[in-house]
């Protein structure tokens, strides 16, 4: 191929590929959202003591590693959690849970039964995306269940926390990573 030919080439790909990412930065942060209220959904029938479960999931934008957008499952909900996340053994100790229940028409309070730390999951979220920026070329979600105690939910309560989404999104072809831990 001549070395004209090529050069036209080269800046053909490259202005389809600044077209490309045109779009893609108008139209991949819209997605956030909808990422949020599947993960959300796929918690349903979940009974929240605190609310940091819910208010743990997360969706960043990144392009090349660098960060695009932010969105978090409270800013869907708009619903605060009630109090720090509970350690293995503290009891909740305000009169109604999440969801509003109050704690004496359910007996005792409910006790941590995992944990060694109090946090608010939000800001777990917001602190792993600070943390967590991908190496990886292009543009990626990176997508967070912020409580130390979502394999643990999962497994004990059948609850899905975030590993349904995880295993819907390889399934339809998206290249994710591994879920990990921290």
């Amino acid at each position: 191929m001549s070395s004209r030919i090529e050069n036209q080439m080269n800046r053909i790909i490259a202005n389809m590929k600044k077209k490309v990412d045109e779009v893609a930065e108008a139209e991949l942060p819209k997605a956030m959202l909808d990422i949020i209220h599947i993960g959300l959904d796929e918690m349903a029938g979940f009974e929240n003591v605190t609310g940091n479960t819910r208010n743990s999931l997360a969706v960043a934008l990144f392009h090349d590693g660098n960060f695009k957008g932010f969105y978090s499952s409270y800013d869907a909900l708009n619903h605060e959690p009630t109090r720090v996340t509970l350690k293995k053994g503290e009891a909740y100790d305000l009169p109604y849970y999440w969801d509003g229940t109050p704690v004496d028409s359910l007996g005792s309070p409910y006790v941590g039964q995992t944990g060694e730390r109090n946090y608010w999951a939000q800001d777990e979220a917001q602190d792993f995306m600070e943390d967590k920026i991908p190496t990886r070329k292009g543009w990626c979600y990176v997508i967070v269940a912020a409580v130390d105690y979502a394999k643990y939910l999962e497994a004990r309560d059948g609850v899905n926390v975030l590993t349904r989404m995880h295993d819907e999104f390889e399934a339809k072809g998206a290249d994710v990573t591994d879920l990990m831990n921290g």
